[in-house]
């Protein structure tokens, strides 16, 4: 079961452990040139995309800040179209960014390209294959807090999958270390996990035996993910993400979480029925 888009338990996690934040000695991404440095990610369950452009000749200061001499365009090489994006400045720290917006459907496997063009026709580029958008099969479903739980997605077509499992669906629910995944030879990422020893995990002694069934709200146990596309998890550090304060480089990503429906009516391990026959018997 997918959850509601308005909890953003996978926003707040994984862009916190995976995008750096504002560093003003940033290369640009065209070395070469020097000209623009470009933050920013497209997201494939939003309509509204965010790219800020710096112009690293200009110096940090409000002044110099105010105006950028660029135009930025947004390419989707696999379908051939091109959007002008329109820029929106918002002052932050006492300089001036420029954040250009492209509001549009981003699509699962296509190859984009961003162009920023000074008014000399000098250009730099970045480009980013999107990730393909699987839907994520977890499975067996309903059954005991001992039975192991795959979550698996092809084809994945390169990316990188961040997941982290928990207990609740809210920000402050208790959440696992994540769990970087890759795609096998077939394409195919997949983790596998058992509910009785991630409450463990996420819970240190907070109890033995009952541990699963009374810490799973709901009866569910959660699956938060972000799926990165080629090579951009890579290219990223950890640090809290902000569009408006700073991202490093331009890449795509979508993000989601699953509620896992889990039977918590068995709260003793097998083993342990066995013992508790033994007793009876005696």
């Amino acid at each position: 079961m997918t959850l509601p888009r308005c909890l953003h338990i996978l926003l707040i996690f994984s862009l916190a452990a995976a995008l750096s934040g504002c560093d003003n000695t940033l290369e640009p991404i065209d070395e070469e040139t020097g000209l623009f440095a470009i933050y920013g990610f497209l997201d494939l369950k939003e309509q509204n995309h965010y790219i800020r452009v710096r112009d690293l000749n200009a110096p940090f200061t409000r002044e110099a800040t105010e105006s950028i001499n660029a135009t930025v365009t947004l390419h989707n090489i696999t379908l051939g179209t091109a959007t002008l994006l329109d820029s929106e400045r918002r002052a932050h720290q006492d300089v001036y960014q420029h954040n250009f917006l492209f509001s549009d459907t981003v699509f699962p496997d296509h190859e984009y390209r961003l162009v920023v063009e000074r008014s000399d026709g000098v250009t730099v580029e970045a480009t980013t294959l999107t990730p393909t958008m699987p839907e994520p099969v977890t499975e067996p479903l309903n059954q005991n807090c001992f039975v192991p739980i795959e979550f698996s997605m092809e084809p994945m077509n390169g990316g990188t999958v961040v997941l982290r499992v928990g207990l609740g669906p809210t920000e402050n629910s208790p959440w696992g270390a994540p769990q970087v995944l890759t795609p096998d030879s077939r394409g195919r990422a997949a983790f596998s996990f058992t509910p009785q020893e991630q409450v463990s995990l996420i819970l240190p002694g907070s109890g033995l035996d009952r541990r699963c069934g009374d810490h799973l709200f709901a009866g569910n146990i959660y699956l938060s993910y972000i799926h990165f596309a080629p090579d951009f998890y890579e290219q990223t550090e950890p640090e809290v993400y902000d569009i408006f304060d700073s991202t490093l480089k331009f890449g795509a990503l979508y993000y989601d979480t699953l509620a896992v429906p889990v039977d918590i009516s068995q709260v003793c391990p097998p083993d342990c029925f066995i013992l508790l026959d033994h007793l009876r018997l005696n």
